[in-house]
């Protein structure tokens, strides 16, 4: 099964899952979340850059959307409507507190490691440089590059869930990257 069939079977089951919660059977909306948990806090955790804050924000963004599920026109874009509910926490959250992240919880990320041989140790830190440079970011650019990147979402998937134009994200998404690129190269004097 191809990425695009896994995800448009994905969708169908959202909506089926979706209607019934509609008819009053209030497990489908905890399948729902099952079925999306890990993704809405990884999507918390790169943009407010701590488990406590990410915990808090993904829960929240959850009761948002139970609460508002009923108006939800296009079920088979939950998935995506999800994700802009997830992004307008996470925003309002900064807004609110202005802390200031910290690298440390950088290794709180989700991290794949290989053995330790020579190249693996190289793509290591190439990931830790990444992921460095990704907090430097502002956090309309570090959002939309964690769902590109990350969370493999199409720039017009992100759109929707960030409110901007396809443009914007397109826009966001290049100087996110070569801020990124610029300073893994500064870093490692490539």
């Amino acid at each position: 099964m191809s990425n695009k069939e896994a995800k448009e079977n994905s969708s169908l089951e959202d909506a089926e899952l979706i209607e019934l919660f509609l008819q009053g059977k209030e497990d489908a909306f905890n399948r729902l979340v099952l079925k999306h948990k890990e993704k809405v806090y990884f999507l918390a955790l790169r943009i407010l850059g701590n488990h406590h804050d990410a915990e808090e924000a993904s829960q929240e963004a959850f009761i948002k959307a139970y609460k508002a599920l009923r108006k939800l026109r296009e079920r088979k874009y939950f998935f995506t409507w999800l994700y802009r509910i997830t992004y307008n926490v996470c925003m309002t959250r900064k807004k609110k507190s202005r802390f200031t992240e910290s690298l440390d919880s950088a290794a709180e990320l989700r991290d794949t490691s290989a053995g330790q041989n020579e190249e693996s140790v190289e793509n290591d830190q190439l990931k830790k440089a990444v992921k460095e440079m990704l907090y430097t970011l502002p956090r309309q650019q570090r959002a939309v590059f964690v769902m590109r990147i990350y969370d493999e979402m199409k720039f017009e998937e992100i759109a929707r869930a960030t409110g901007l134009t396809t443009g914007g994200v397109k826009s966001n998404f290049f100087n996110a990257a070569q801020k990124i690129k610029k300073g893994v190269r500064t870093k490692y004097e490539l």
